[in-house]
């Protein structure tokens, strides 16, 4: 028997077209220490049913420091590309990078892609970001890193020691720039359809329904969504802006990762 997940979503939308492959940037532990390594995977393709498909060199990478520094990673020089077992026995390309964290603090990581071919002539463009927690609460309601002309998720509710079941609020912002906070007000996209999928480490033999693997909901005038975590894990939450008449052939997209902790 199929497994039904208890799940509240505020302002869930019963029908909305799934654009069902997701980039994941996802650490390889929810927060660290100071000085201690944790190691970065950036794959494609269906976080739930975790099947994996190529992933293209990433374009850009940066870190918003605990400090309010801004880095920008080389590329080249900071991602080695791997090999992950993908869909139907193949392999699939994927990128991996270290980072041992200097200070303590919200380490912000924003990663935007190369252009990907979704379908019907139409690309995806999609930032990925992911708070890396290092001891102490500092950095998590930042802006954080922008990339121009891209979709952004600010968070409202703090991104990790989150147990499962309970509510995040974020926020959809249209980015031109990297602005200070006082100007995000004027970056809210309205009404844009938020999906919501949960990562599984390995592959499941006995999946859901479409509609209970990813979940819809939609943001208001202002930008602003809330939706339940209900279970464990990392949930990767993406706001989607549709083909516009400037760039009917473009998708662009912002992905947040949140991880949400055991209920105790």
């Amino acid at each position: 028997m199929r497994r039904i997940w208890p799940v509240i979503l505020v302002l869930l939308i019963g029908v909305t077209p799934s654009f069902a492959h997701y980039n994941m940037l996802l650490p390889d532990k929810a927060w660290a220490q100071k000085d201690e390594k944790v190691t970065f995977t950036y794959q494609f393709g269906h976080p739930f049913e975790h099947e994996l498909f190529d992933a293209p060199k990433p374009a850009r990478l940066m870190v918003h420091l605990p400090s309010g520094k801004l880095e920008t990673l080389d590329v080249d020089k900071t991602l080695t590309k791997i090999e992950l077992p993908g869909a139907d026995g193949k392999k699939a390309a994927a990128w991996r990078f270290d980072y041992t964290p200097a200070e303590r603090g919200d380490h912000v990581f924003l990663l935007k892609t190369a252009r990907i071919k979704h379908d019907e002539g139409k690309f995806l463009e999609d930032t990925v970001k992911v708070v890396l927690h290092v001891q102490t609460q500092n950095g998590w309601d930042r802006t954080g890193p922008r990339f121009e002309n891209c979709l952004g998720i600010v968070p409202y509710t703090r991104p990790y020691g989150i147990r499962a079941g309970m509510i995040f609020r974020g926020k959809v912002v249209d980015s031109p720039s990297v602005l200070p906070k006082k100007q995000e007000r004027n970056l809210s996209v309205a009404q844009r359809v938020v999906e919501v999928e949960r990562y599984n480490a390995k592959p499941s033999k006995d999946l859901p329904p479409d509609e209970l693997i990813t979940f819809a909901t939609k943001t208001d005038a202002d930008g602003f969504f809330v939706t339940t975590l209900p279970d464990p894990g990392w949930w990767g939450i993406t706001a989607i802006d549709k083909a516009s008449k400037d760039a009917p052939e473009i998708i662009r997209r912002a992905t947040l990762w949140v991880h949400v902790d055991e209920k105790k």
